[in-house]
């Protein structure tokens, strides 16, 4: 019987795929605290990856960033090229309840629903106006129209739909797809997810991404188009000689390794990477793991989430912690993590690699090739331990 924690791909489901879009910051903060909210929230252990699940949860890996256009300008009542249609106006700016309407319109075409309205703000120096409508943990939209002539300059909203209200030609996709890809199980669908985000992409399109879930798999399309998916595979399915490679990989992070694995998990990317994820250990985090090309079987990502643990010792505020890892020396650093990196890459980190910390992350390094390699990332606790590692590439799916 399939464990009932949640990988680390759903939570990533839930932030959506428009991590970066912000008007603002503290709007962008808003977005994310919504998101987050969906079905429960997974708590960030370390400052970079989120906590793991397990097995019968949604494997879902959203991609990072979206596509939108920017609307041009039209002659009044006339549709845009949103659809939406201006009203005919003669006065210099529309009402609030006017651009409430426009608002609504827009996310009635594009999520097929209504969604509750929170607030409107004008932006002083832009003359935009900002409209926020949240229902929450269910649906979410933020938007940006001139208030003079009610167009919309970008907007990024989600609703979340149950199996009954999930289209049924995407969901025959869905599985047709997964079949495809190796996927045996039913494919029973638990709800899905769509997520519009518009006035940032450089090719001036409105991006749709629509996440149809089961308990034990997902898959993301891109305005109808398959891009991503993941789902469980029986561990019986996993040769001995992975198995053993991925404990060995865990033991370079902590020695005494004595947890079997639990979970595994498959993740595809359109045209980008196809890897697999060995899960381990019994915490309620489920924290560790390794990820393995799937093709390659080799090494991409090591964790052990239960290394970075703050003792009594160490200072009480976030502050003082952020400044502790930002402080401490990058040769020692480089070292410790050398001892790591060097087998599990097969690299020279000390001699081929620069060291860069990341300080809007505090505990986060990446390692720069000098010879035009992929580049490594890693994280340290406050006594100095390293306790993650990636290979930095273009389907890193998980992070």
């Amino acid at each position: 019987m399939m464990d009932e924690r949640e990988p680390q791909w759903y939570e990533q489901a839930r932030k959506g795929p428009f991590q970066e879009a912000k008007f603002t910051d503290a709007s962008a903060e808003q977005v994310m605290r919504r998101l987050r909210a969906e079905s429960g929230a997974v708590h960030v252990r370390g400052p970079r990856k989120l906590r793991m699940g397990i097995l019968t949860a949604v494997i879902l890996l959203i991609l990072a960033g979206a596509g939108a256009f920017f609307l041009r300008d039209g002659p009044p009542g006339k549709e845009t090229p949103a659809g939406i249609g201006l009203p005919v106006k003669e006065k210099a700016e529309l009402t609030d309840e006017e651009l409430k309407r426009i608002a609504e319109q827009l996310i009635l075409k594009q999520l097929g629903r209504e969604i509750p309205f929170e607030k409107l703000e004008y932006e002083q120096r832009t003359g935009r106006v900002q409209l926020v409508y949240s229902e929450y943990s269910k649906a979410y939209a933020m938007l940006r129209l001139n208030a003079e002539t009610g167009e919309a300059d970008a907007y990024t909203m989600n609703a979340a739909f149950g199996p009954e209200a999930t289209d049924s030609k995407l969901v025959s996709d869905a599985r047709e797809k997964l079949r495809e890809l190796g996927y045996t199980g039913e494919f029973s669908v638990t709800g899905s997810t769509r997520y519009v985000d518009y006035g940032r992409s450089p090719d001036h399109s409105v991006q749709v991404q629509d996440v149809i879930t089961a308990a034990d798999a997902g898959i993301n399309f891109t305005n109808g188009v398959y891009e991503r998916a993941g789902f469980n595979i029986d561990q019986s399915e996993v040769s001995e000689e992975l198995k053993h490679t991925g404990l060995e990989a865990l033991k370079l992070l902590r020695t005494g390794w004595e947890d079997q694995m639990t979970g595994v998990v498959r993740s595809t990317t359109e045209g980008a990477g196809d890897e697999i994820t060995l899960y381990y250990g019994d915490s309620p985090g489920q924290d560790t793991f390794v990820t393995f090309d799937y093709t390659t079987q080799k090494v991409l990502d090591v964790a052990d989430y239960s290394l970075n643990v703050v003792g009594l010792t160490h200072p009480q505020t976030e502050e003082e912690r952020d400044e502790q890892l930002l402080s401490m020396d990058n040769a020692i650093l480089q070292s410790t993590a050398a001892v790591i990196a060097d087998k599990l890459y097969e690299v020279n980190l000390k001699e081929d690699y620069t060291l860069v910390k990341n300080e809007p992350r505090p505990g986060v390094i990446t390692f720069e090739s000098h010879s035009g390699g992929p580049a490594i990332e890693a994280t340290y606790n406050l006594d100095g331990v390293m306790y993650s590692f990636s290979i930095k590439r273009a389907s890193n799916t998980l992070y």
